[in-house]
């Protein structure tokens, strides 16, 4: 037993003697540096768990009077614990991404979306200063896991789950700003690799948005290098797919036209993105010129009209040289294969004398579609509309006017049109020319309109033509009579173009649109917007829009100014435009009386007199004209059953404009008339 109890003090002993020596250790250290406190002895599992014995150390320790300390050492033990995190997360969900149940893959990939974007945001936050290299300078994930990231979301593009290639095509948009360099190359060959494989028609949609992902989302400093990649290969992609013939073989045919509207549609995008910063792309703009153009003369439609939106997008960037050299050639082929638009341009085919001189561009533009060639034309103008110069200009208009022409614009309420003649022309006239005929006189007009907003000093010599077109499509309504339209608007006959025939035209105005899909609302549209820009254009001095008179009725002499017209024209049977043609005036009325208060011109009341000072300035008498013809349209617009809240809203505020000018609204029983109209509104 003695023996034992020695033992047991000697083991006690040598137990205590490690704990006395680590006291005096840790005295002797606070003794030597008091602002340390030295933690407690971390066991083996918690610094493996840990991980560096040196830097958990680091963490621990109280950092002040200490200046060998640096502030991020002690946060480098947590972001080796987030790495390392981070790729057992990665190496994870890689895995489930390869797994054979869909729901696994789709859930595999939406959490590897979410897992890159927060990755994405702490690269940013944790070098703020790294913003002008690009956000994927700063990524955290090393090459092998980029790649293995990568080919894992390029894969999942051929998923047979619909869910899971569009959430693939998400994270690849967050993965291109991720990585580096390197892999955005490897993605961008991949894509177009794809995209012109003649045996992933299936997938072809799927990997084009993906090529179009890549272009919108990649950063701009990385725009040279995607452009290299892309660009020729687009290109060549467009040369070897197009024909100007069908093959016979349905299936090649599609295969190849699905395989161009690709290439023209991701280059769309690279011009707008990198058309004038690439020199990869600016080196290219004639080659792209082009090809653009010869797919004018594709026998398919849609592509054709897709080659036009490419031209319009190339016309921003490329230089005046190749734009001169653009706008010629559209002209060109305008003037080759096409006379213009209904009787008139029949008209203008029988006086032609055609030859077969033609060369060899003529003929293989015989299978163009006008159409294409002049949306094409109109979109460029609309784009670089104040790039053209006068000689363009002068060469562009008469042959819009020629698809515009105001004979060609009836109405149902003309009386005069030979019915037979009409009748006969119908009958040739198949449904896709008429509306083949309704897209191209769109389109004139929105090129009208941009010539008058954007060159109205260039288009002023051809600014009466364009009125005077515009005012007769503003009435173009072959199928519909209003039954009570004269046109006599300037005088006092007009409040009587606000009789009670409108309330019987408005309630078969449903039977009408019901009865026939007509489109014709959309030229008249068209026109109006064309007589807004004309407003806008003349803001400064619109006293014309007040005296000059134009013809506007198919086989009448009679002459009609423009505020007239559109006070006329309140009566529209098609809200869209009957809203346009109130806010138009609107606009005008507001300008004219600015320009009375800058004494551009004066204001006239029916019992007011004209100063001595004014007698040479010109006068637009509002009161005796057009204040009843405008009040009475407006209590129409407020008090109709067919008239939507747009079309009271816009009456509402041409009143409040006519009570800025001289006269306002009228008398006692206008003013009673207005305000019942109003409460009536508001009581609803």
């Amino acid at each position: 037993e003695e023996k034992l109890d020695d033992r047991r003090t000697t083991n006690n002993d040598n137990n205590e003697a490690p704990k006395i020596q680590a006291r005096e250790s840790d005295d002797r250290l606070q003794g030597q540096h008091p602002q340390v406190l030295v933690p407690e002895v971390q066991t083996a599992e918690a610094r493996r768990h840990r991980g560096n014995t040196t830097c958990e150390k680091k963490r621990h320790r109280v950092t002040e009077g200490t200046p060998h300390l640096a502030p991020s050492d002690t946060q480098c033990c947590f972001v080796a614990r987030e790495n390392m995190a981070g790729q057992h997360a990665f190496n994870d969900l890689l895995k489930k991404t390869e797994h054979y149940d869909k729901d696994e893959r789709y859930m595999a990939i939406s959490d590897l979306c979410e897992v890159l974007k927060r990755n994405a945001a702490q690269s940013e936050s944790a070098s703020p200063g790294a913003g002008s290299k690009g956000p994927n300078s700063n990524s955290s994930l090393d090459p092998q896991t980029e790649r293995r990231i990568c080919s894992a979301v390029l894969n999942l593009l051929d998923d047979s789950s619909n869910d899971v290639q569009t959430v693939a095509v998400k994270t690849l948009s967050v993965l291109l700003i991720t990585v580096k360099e390197e892999q955005v190359r490897e993605i961008a060959d991949r894509l177009c690799t794809l995209v012109l494989d003649q045996n992933k028609s299936d997938l072809r949609d799927v990997y084009a948005i993906g090529l179009k992902t890549l272009v919108e989302t990649v950063p701009s400093s990385m725009g040279n290098i995607v452009s290299h990649c892309l660009v020729n290969r687009l290109v060549e992609g467009i040369h070897s797919n197009s024909a100007t013939k069908s093959s016979g073989d349905s299936a090649k045919d599609k295969n190849s036209e699905e395989i161009v509207l690709a290439c023209l549609n991701v280059l769309s995008d690279l011009l707008t993105r990198f058309g004038s910063s690439s020199e990869s792309v600016t080196a290219q703009h004639e080659p792209l010129l082009n090809v653009t153009l010869s797919q004018l003369a594709s026998p398919r439609p849609i592509v054709r009209k897709r080659a036009g939106t490419t031209i319009g997008v190339l016309a921003t960037v490329i230089s005046d040289n190749l734009l001169h050299r653009l706008v010629e050639r559209i002209l060109d082929q305008i003037d080759q294969v096409s006379d213009g638009l209904g009787k008139s341009g029949k008209k203008r085919a029988k006086k032609a004398k055609k030859t077969d001189d033609k060369t060899l561009a003529a003929s293989d533009l015989r299978s163009a579609d006008t159409r294409s060639l002049i949306r094409t034309m109109c979109t460029v103008s609309g784009s670089v509309g104040q790039r053209l110069n006068q000689g363009h200009i002068d060469r562009i208009v008469p042959i819009f006017l020629r698809f515009c022409d105001p004979g060609d614009a009836v109405s149902g309420d003309d009386e005069d049109i030979d019915s037979d003649e009409e009748m006969n022309d119908a009958e040739e006239d198949s449904e896709g020319m008429a509306q083949m005929q309704i897209e191209l006189r769109e389109s004139c007009f929105a090129g009208f309109e941009s010539f008058v907003l954007r060159c109205p000093t260039l288009i002023r010599p051809h600014l009466a033509h364009i009125v005077h077109s515009a005012l007769a499509y503003m009435r173009f309504d072959p199928n519909y009579s209003y039954g009570d339209e004269d046109a006599s608007s300037d005088g006092d006959d007009d409040s009587e173009d606000y009789g009670e025939s409108e309330d019987e035209e408005y309630e078969d105005d449903d039977d009408m649109s019901d009865e026939d899909d007509d489109e014709n609302w959309k030229v008249r549209r068209s026109a109006i917007r064309t007589l807004t820009a004309v407003v806008e254009a003349s803001k400064h001095d619109p006293s014309s829009l007040w005296l000059d008179q134009y013809v506007w009725r198919k086989n009448s002499d009679d002459k009609i100014t423009v505020s007239g017209a559109l006070v006329n024209r309140f009566k529209e049977r098609e809200e869209n435009c009957r809203v346009d043609i109130i806010e138009c005036f609107t606009r005008l009325l507001s300008y004219t009386v600015s320009a009375a208060s800058s004494g551009v011109l004066v204001l006239a009341s029916g019992d007011s007199m004209v100063d001595d000072d004014a007698q040479g300035t010109v006068q637009v008498d509002l009161r005796t004209n057009v204040s009843a013809a405008i009040v009475g349209a407006s209590m129409k617009q407020l008090s109709g059953k067919k008239s939507g809240d747009r079309s009271k809203s816009s009456a509402i505020a041409l009143l409040s404009t006519l009570c800025l000018a001289p006269g306002g609204i009228g008398g006692a029983g206008q003013i009673k008339s207005v305000f019942t109209h109003v409460k009536s509104i508001l009581e609803v």
